[in-house]
């Protein structure tokens, strides 16, 4: 299939017009890489007051729910946050909600769902592993749209899951907080791979190649 016949292909495919622009500019070759992507990210706590359109918020949460999955489990469920008496209530709760994000995603996890597919393993620790996996695609997602997020963990989960009426079984493990971002904080340094990356067993330092790159 040629590369214009693959480009009609997605558009008339893709659900929504962010997702297609982005499939564009793929082809084309103008898309942001990968790995330029995840080194790029960077935790954001400062916003504009602009809510984000709705195309885009299921741009994120369709790479979320693509994410990998233990046992093909999927136990995650998205709650997308934008009241802003709610929005506020969550900010009050959530001594890790750093500045006026308009809109928010609650990342929830079904404990009762994975332990009956999972047993102990799936409810306590592949939901937790696949959650996070989930949100560092939004992440990821979120950055290549050109908005900003920052995960969260600290918060009041009892009264996260009464604002929000969660279930009994359906648990928040994170918060992801975004809107269009209103800083460029500089990059944080990151330990070098000699310093935490072995060979065959731990302790003997993986032998860097000529082309690595400490940064």
């Amino acid at each position: 299939m040629k590369g214009e016949e693959i480009l009609q292909a997605g558009l008339a495919s893709c659900k929504h017009i962010r997702a297609a622009c982005i499939l564009r500019r793929e082809l084309e070759g103008s898309t942001v890489d990968i790995l330029e992507a995840i080194k790029t990210r960077r935790a954001i706590r400062k916003y504009k007051t602009e809510v984000v359109p709705d195309d885009m918020i299921e741009t994120i949460l369709d790479a979320g729910r693509f994410a990998p999955t233990g046992s093909n489990l999927q136990p995650w469920k998205f709650i997308v946050v934008r009241n802003p008496t709610t929005i506020d209530l969550i900010r009050k709760l959530s001594p890790g909600y750093f500045g006026a994000a308009p809109q928010a995603i609650v990342i929830c996890s079904d404990k009762v769902t994975a332990y009956e597919k999972g047993g102990t393993l799936g409810r306590d620790y592949i939901t937790i592993a696949d959650c996070s996996m989930a949100t560092e695609n939004m992440l990821l997602a979120a950055h290549a749209l050109g908005l900003g997020a920052c995960p969260m963990k600290s918060f009041a989960t009892a009264a996260i899951k009464e604002v929000l009426q969660i279930p009994d079984g359906i648990e928040p493990e994170l918060i992801l907080i975004m809107g269009y971002p209103d800083e460029k904080p500089n990059p944080p340094p990151k330990y070098p791979l000699e310093q935490i990356v072995f060979l065959d067993k731990y302790g003997r330092v993986w032998p860097r190649s000529k082309g690595g790159q400490s940064s």
